[in-house]
């Protein structure tokens, strides 16, 4: 078997892997759901876990596939920006029409 093909079977071998701890994440989750309600410390500790494994499985994804998982940003979006020479109004009546 040449050494290129061995590495991509091996990067599979890992990613399915990656695909199965998600899964299990994913039923660690429901199960623990009921718990979480009853006590929030517990609720916490678990996503503070979860966000943990979270992690290591991005870095294992980026080093084994070479792709970067960008984090999910939350916050107000910013004003449009609209380049004045562009000649392009958000109020002109021909701009509401459709054609």
């Amino acid at each position: 078997m040449r050494s290129e093909d061995r590495k991509q079977l091996i990067k599979l071998d890992l990613l399915e892997s990656l695909a199965l701890s998600q899964r299990a994440l994913a039923r660690i989750i429901e199960s623990v759901t009921q718990c979480i309600e009853a006590s929030p410390p517990l609720a916490k500790q678990v996503a503070e876990n979860l966000d943990i494994i979270a992690k290591y499985q991005q870095v294992l994804t980026r080093k084994i596939t070479g792709i970067q998982i960008s984090e999910k940003h939350t916050g107000t979006p910013a004003q449009p920006w609209v380049n004045p020479r562009a000649k392009v109004h958000s109020k002109s009546p021909s701009s509401s029409k459709v054609r």
